[in-house]
């Protein structure tokens, strides 16, 4: 529980002995908008009516509303002042109120942090009572209540009794009367500090002051779709009996993935693929939510393998050398055994490694890296008895997938050169004739360099939703972090086994050197994103709209360019995330937080993460 909702809680639970009824607002307290702004909600009633100014036509007729209201002498205004003082035509075609109303309750959710104290204070005997100051019907707060199975003993809404609480307090006196209690024996909880704290106050009645999680939005206005993403991914910060990693999920994975998911299928279409080849580890959840999208009539499969099992593959003896560098990379400090271990081959022992000078535990500096190569030229017939294993069960894997000669396949990876994509194109040589397209989140430079360089075909999620190259680049440079919303329950696979059964098993390289549970981390990330996309594929589908692209790579960005400490303290802890530079010898963090002395300190791990650290020497 954060120190603010304890705070909450605990002002709360000191009333409770002391009252007999707590009173509640509704709007932005007990219950929640999933919109980024509430007047998003007349942008959604104009898409559906296909009326493009409705916001300012409803703007309009509610401030005619009220000059209505205070010439009749009325203290508040209600739906029908506003659709009345419409054009007659818009105020039909808008049902006269009916469809707003039918929109609200789609976009509205229970706020948990206030039921849990309603709950409280019905366990303990006190009357519950809504009060709010809203131009809706007594009706609608009624069905509300109803719709999320909450017991409301009255409703005190100022539409039906002509007064407020913001003006001057006038509705608390109606309540008191209404329940026939002192107003030092009613308690009102609320967001607003005028009419739900000084107004409440002013009247005797108690107050408890409720104060939303901090929840920061990127810049910038949104269209009516993408402020529901935004919307739904605040929701999330609700959430309290949640994990942090569920929260990071839900938040900022959730609306990315099924942006870039929505994407491509839209993209599969128009490309008419025939298949649509998830890549692990990035596309495990990415498969398991097309399968259950409406998109999943696309045919799509999950292809287990890696840059490293692709391009052992594609070893030969006449390409060997070629590829020495590339067994070599990312292997700064990493022992020889490490260096054996990701790409699953044995070392010989130890007595045959001291005759050659080395040791399992030799590790990869400049003054090894001359020997090590040399010991990998050496050890060429082993592996290229490993790569003709490997490339066995690739094709094997191919085949069960499906894969045959002319198909149309979209290979889809997170990011960020395309070269897994090469390799696995290499790989396939000889295999299959397929025709290749890449599909990625974000690339390291434009696609039609990197098309031109690697001789591949791709595209980028970046680049056809109109990201800017500021945006691209800022994904690019803080890429580890981003690709904790792209991770499987499974290791990285790393090569194939052929075995006289029926089922081929995977090779898998797991993280070396860490001593906690990176499979919580990463079932937590994958629930949240999980449960926020089927809550807005069903929210979506409510309102009869499609997934929107815009505003979730700002939001992503929110968290990978622009962390909060919090936020850095809780990623940075997770070192040795990657298996293929992991070592037993050191901790390389996302953004230390712990001993710098003992890590391998690298600031372009995640550069947003390290600047947060050293502009504020938080845990340093």
């Amino acid at each position: 529980m954060t120190q603010r909702y304890q705070a909450i809680v605990d002002a709360f639970r000191e009333h409770l002995p002391h009252i007999k009824a707590v009173s509640f607002d509704v709007f932005d307290t007990l219950f929640l908008r999933t919109l980024h702004e509430p007047e998003a909600l007349f942008d959604l009633l104009g898409l559906k009516l296909q009326v493009s100014d409705f916001r300012q036509q409803r703007s309009a007729a509610q401030h005619l509303g009220f000059q209505r209201m205070h010439h009749e002498g009325r203290h508040e205004i209600c739906l029908e002042d506003i659709y009345s003082s419409m054009p007659h035509s818009l105020s039909s075609l808008a049902e006269r109120g009916n469809l707003e109303q039918q929109l609200e309750h789609l976009v509205l959710r229970v706020n948990p942090e206030i039921l849990a104290l309603l709950d409280e204070a019905r366990a303990a005997g006190k009357v519950v009572v809504l009060t709010s100051d809203m131009y809706l019907p007594e009706s609608f707060f009624r069905a509300l209540a109803e719709r999320a199975g909450i017991s409301i003993d009255h409703f005190l809404i100022s539409s039906a009794c002509n007064s407020t609480k913001r003006d001057s307090g006038e509705l608390f006196v109606q309540l008191q009367q209404r329940l026939g209690m002192q107003p030092a024996d009613i308690l009102h909880v609320g967001d607003n500090p005028l009419g739900d704290v000084q107004r409440a106050e002013e009247k005797g009645l108690r107050s408890v002051h409720y104060q939303a999680p901090v929840f920061t939005a990127p810049q910038g206005r949104l269209d009516a779709l993408g402020s529901i993403n935004l919307g739904l991914s605040r929701y999330g910060t609700y959430c309290l009996e949640k994990s942090p990693w569920w929260q990071l999920g839900w938040q900022f994975g959730g609306p990315i993935l099924q942006a870039f998911l929505h994407w491509i299928q839209q993209q599969a279409r128009l490309d008419q693929v025939d298949r649509i080849l998830f890549v692990s580890r990035d596309g495990y959840l990415m498969h398991q939510l097309h399968q259950s999208s409406p998109g999943k009539g696309l045919e799509a499969s999950y292809l287990r393998g890696s840059r490293v099992s692709f391009t052992l593959a594609s070893l030969t003896e006449q390409n060997f050398l070629k590829y020495v560098p590339f067994l070599m990379s990312g292997a700064d400090n990493i022992t020889l055994q490490d260096l054996f271990s990701r790409i699953g081959i044995d070392l010989p022992d130890e007595q045959v490694l001291g005759d050659l000078g080395l040791s399992s535990a030799t590790p990869l500096t400049k003054n090894s890296a001359e020997s090590i190569k040399q010991f990998l030229v050496a050890m060429r017939p082993s592996l290229l008895k490993a790569a003709q294993e490997t490339r066995k069960g690739l094709y094997r894997h191919l085949l069960d997938l499906g894969l045959r000669d002319g198909m149309r396949i979209a290979f889809v990876d997170v990011g960020w050169s395309g070269t897994t994509q090469q390799a696995f194109q290499t790989a396939c040589e000889g295999m299959f004739a397929l025709e290749l397209t890449g599909y990625y989140l974000g690339l390291s430079e434009h696609s039609s360099k990197l098309a031109n360089s690697k001789k591949i075909k791709l595209r980028a999620f970046t680049e056809s939703t109109g990201a800017s190259h500021a945006q691209s680049q800022a994904l690019y440079r803080n890429r580890a972090v981003a690709e904790l919303f792209f991770s499987a329950p499974h290791p990285t696979t790393i090569g194939y086994r052929l075995s006289s059964g029926p089922t081929l098993q995977f090779i898998e390289d797991q993280e070396r050197g860490i001593d906690y549970d990176i499979s919580l981390i990463v079932e937590g990330i994958n629930q949240g994103i999980s449960d926020f996309a089927h809550q807005s594929e069903q929210l979506y589908k409510d309102l009869g709209q499609v997934v929107a692209y815009t505003g979730a790579l700002d939001n992503l960005l929110q968290l990978l360019d622009r962390p909060s400490q919090e936020q850095v303290h809780l990623i940075g802890k997770i070192y040795n995330w990657d298996a293929w530079a992991s070592s037993e010898n050191h901790h390389t963090y996302f953004a230390c937080t712990g001993s710098p002395s003992a890590s391998n300190i690298k600031p372009d791990l995640w550069p947003a993460g390290w600047n947060t650290l050293r502009s504020s020497h938080y845990g340093l």
